[in-house]
């Protein structure tokens, strides 16, 4: 269908010392991307909206390592502690594997005063065309990091407005702008505002365990968002073209994510198809 590849970067590393970092820990991930990868550094230096990067907060023991206003503890990196992180790269570029990945140093220094060793690097690749699930009885959704959905502008209303529950609509009009922002021409969804109202039909809430969250971002800004997960029912749904539109968009939040500031942390999730 198109040349562009979707490339998850799964980073797993040992620390060597303790280290205080911010209290959004996706910093952190940056900060090592930028150290070593510099098909990474290229693509988060575009000076365009909806960027063909997303990443993810530190991942400890499956926990993400954010400040949740009004706790009193400050984040660490432990000594010998290991953690992992996600980031996903969207690029119809040659390049190598050096410039993906820099494999001349295992050590790291300088991560906020911690050394780290990089134990593994797990590197996925997808086209456009080979997204998608067969299609299941329902689908859970986990929220694994502050999720930010805007609602569309609205005449009259300066603010942004940002929804605490995951309307199906919301989730899907979301993925549709960035996927017709990244994707190959081939693949660019046609009626968006179709599919997104159909998903509200398709996507049945049937359980869910949710909470809004407001994380500490710096010494400056306080964003709120939710988290937790959501059980949509779908053995009524018809296994239709559309139908197989919303899973291929399911299948790809688990690689960039949904909602706002994808780039910084926010969105995270995970998808479980249920037969």
């Amino acid at each position: 269908m198109g040349d562009k590849s979707v490339i998850r970067l799964t980073v797993t590393f040992v620390v060597v010392g303790n280290a205080i970092i911010p209290p959004f820990s996706a910093k952190v991930s940056r900060l090592i991307l930028h150290k070593i990868s510099g098909v990474y550094r290229k693509l988060a230096g575009m000076r365009v909206t909806l960027k063909p990067v997303s990443v993810s907060p530190l991942f400890y023991d499956e926990h993400p390592l954010i400040k949740v206003k009004g706790e009193d503890h400050i984040l660490m990196l432990r000594d010998s502690n290991a953690y992992f992180f996600n980031c996903c790269l969207i690029t119809d570029e040659d390049f190598s594997l050096d410039e993906l990945i820099s494999f001349e140093q295992s050590v790291i220094r300088d991560v906020f005063g911690a050394s780290i060793i990089i134990d593994n690097i797990k590197v996925e690749v997808k086209k456009f065309d080979s997204f998608g699930f067969e299609k299941p009885s329902a689908i859970k959704i986990n929220f694994l990091s502050p999720v930010l959905l805007q609602l569309p502008g609205f005449k009259g209303c300066k603010a942004s407005r940002y929804a605490l529950f995951p309307v199906p609509s919301l989730l899907i009009s979301s993925l549709i702008e960035h996927w017709n922002k990244n994707s190959d021409p081939a693949a660019y969804i046609k009626n968006p505002y179709w599919l997104a109202y159909y998903s509200n039909y398709a996507l049945l809430e049937a359980d869910f365990h949710l909470k809004p969250v407001t994380v500490v971002y710096d010494n400056r800004r306080l964003i709120r968002g939710l988290m937790g997960w959501v059980l949509y029912d779908m053995r009524k749904s018809k296994n239709t073209p559309s139908l197989r539109r919303i899973l291929a968009l399911l299948d790809y939040a688990q690689y960039v994510g949904i909602g706002k500031s994808r780039g910084t942390g926010f969105g995270h999730v995970s998808v479980k198809c249920i037969n």
